[in-house]
């Protein structure tokens, strides 16, 4: 913290000696450029949007099911199928470097959703487990979490040419028996992390769902 009081202490200095000798208008045009944080990406993003004229995110107005491949954006999206184990071991995807290894409990059981993303547009897309949200009843996410089950299996991330597919799965942790109440949700845009056309993706932001029954 004392670092970064230090360093704007002294851009405030250097800036104010500037303006003594050039006129504030100068000053602006030869102030260096800054290379964009995480957050101006995606507020440049939430521009593009804007300009547009759509909302931050469309929902599709279609309820899909396990085992149907629909057309979502540049992919074709399915869920192949969603297996329930109620015992052994886990860690929350995401959490502390030295999170503890928890135990799935008499009243949870492990959802393991196996999924298949294949590309069906002309350029190359990249795809990561961050497009992919679990939502209970209430309309709130469930983390992810990794089992060593599934090592080798688990859909981190990767790139896709045209005419590709990968398959993965997910894990989760529910009440058990609550499956019926959960929904995956699919957003091809927000799985694209490294596209370099955000103008062109941008039409794919749309949140595809998927029933769990």
């Amino acid at each position: 913290m004392k670092k970064v009081l230090i360093l704007l202490f002294a851009l405030t200095i250097g800036l104010a000696l500037s303006a003594c000798s050039q006129s504030s208008d100068a000053s602006v045009k030869e102030k260096p450029k800054e290379k964009k944080s995480e957050e101006e990406l995606k507020k440049e993003i939430d521009k593009e949007l804007k300009k547009h004229g759509e909302p931050k995110i469309k929902q599709d107005d279609q309820i899909h099911k396990i085992g149907e491949t629909f057309k979502a954006g540049h992919t074709n999206f399915t869920v192949n199928k969603v297996d329930r184990v109620q015992k052994g071991e886990y860690t929350n995807i995401g959490g502390a470097e030295n999170a503890k290894t928890k135990t799935i409990k008499d009243h949870e059981e492990r959802l393991i959703i196996e999924v298949t993303i294949e590309n069906i547009g002309k350029d190359s897309i990249s795809y990561n487990f961050t497009g992919l949200d679990l939502k209970d009843k209430n309309d709130q996410s469930v983390r992810p979490v990794f089992s060593i089950e599934e090592q080798g299996r688990i859909l981190m991330g990767g790139t896709l040419i045209s005419g590709k597919k990968v398959t993965g799965v997910l894990s989760y942790v529910i009440p058990k028996g609550e499956q019926k109440h959960y929904t995956l949700v699919y957003n091809p845009f927000l799985a694209d992390i490294t596209t370099s056309n955000i103008e062109e993706r941008v039409k794919d932001n749309i949140d595809y769902l998927v029933k769990l029954d």
